[in-house]
């Protein structure tokens, strides 16, 4: 079993109302996934899953202020002098564990875009915090919005994978797959409009329709904070409705306590209530 996250721009807040929901409710399902993949914004909610620590709610937090912040600038992140990169390298710094690359390694599969040959390479091997933070901020670059020079590593340049293999599915065993977008996807949205007429673009099949074209402009221009806890929202629905149909979906157990309960002081007043004591 293997899980894949597209890259999506800010509609990553979606992908973390998935990582919400399978947190809670799809423990068993994580435990049998064998790779997550994913390319910009799928990436980095990837490595959430991946690190084993609970960090969702920081990133939402984190998703909400950065998105706000380019609300507030009148060209929002093609302001001049803004960087978008600048702020997520830094809260990827403060945010991973120690041993993130050795937990990613191997479990992390991120789609880049080779600049100079314009083709597609998936990381997986990972040396330091310091290489995973590259991978992960090249994965997600995208020319003149989030800089003008791609990112270099070892000597090659990247920019974001959505360019050439926006939603990886691997050879070997079963491929879920999450995307904002309405579409063919395990884990989206069903908008249940038009005729269904579908498009393949970049391996990611998209149903048109004004809803899909809405997040597109979302996904860009980061809408307001209601509108993005709509799709956190949305996000945690469709993954707990992909969980029950595939028969995942963890029940809660609630567990009483009675060792501190002194059952030789209760008194009841039978007078004073209907409760039939035997």
């Amino acid at each position: 079993m293997n899980i894949s996250l597209c890259g999506c721009g800010f509609l990553g807040i979606y992908h973390l109302g998935v990582a919400a929901c399978l947190r809670k409710h799809g423990q068993g399902f994580l435990k049998s996934v064998d790779k997550v993949g994913g390319a910009s914004a799928g990436g980095l909610v990837g490595l959430v899953l991946v690190v084993g620590q609970d960090k969702i709610e920081d990133c939402v937090k984190f998703t909400y202020d950065l998105a706000e912040e380019i609300r507030s600038k009148k060209l929002g992140a093609l302001t001049p002098g803004f960087s978008l990169l600048t702020p997520l390298k830094t809260f990827l710094e403060t945010m991973i564990p120690e041993d993130a690359y050795k937990k990613a390694t191997d479990k992390l599969y991120l789609s880049l875009t080779n600049v100079g040959t314009n083709k597609n390479e998936i990381v997986s091997k990972y040396s330091s915090n310091e290489e995973l933070i590259q991978y992960l901020i090249a994965s997600s670059f995208i020319p003149f919005y989030a800089g003008i020079r791609p990112i270099n590593i070892n000597g090659q340049k990247y920019k974001d994978g959505g360019f050439t293999d926006n939603l990886l599915i691997f050879p070997e065993g079963r491929t879920v797959l999450i995307s904002p977008f309405c579409g063919r996807q395990d884990i989206s949205p069903n908008d249940k409009v038009g005729k269904g007429y579908y498009v393949n673009n970049n391996n990611q099949i998209f149903q048109i329709n004004k809803k899909n074209i809405v997040r597109g402009i979302h996904a860009m221009f980061p809408p307001s904070k209601r509108v993005l806890e709509n799709y956190y929202c949305q996000g945690y629905k469709d993954a707990e409705r992909f969980l029950k149909t595939e028969g995942f979906y963890d029940k809660e157990e609630i567990t009483l306590d009675f060792s501190k309960f002194d059952f030789d002081e209760l008194e009841l007043s039978l007078s004073d209530t209907d409760i039939q004591v035997e």
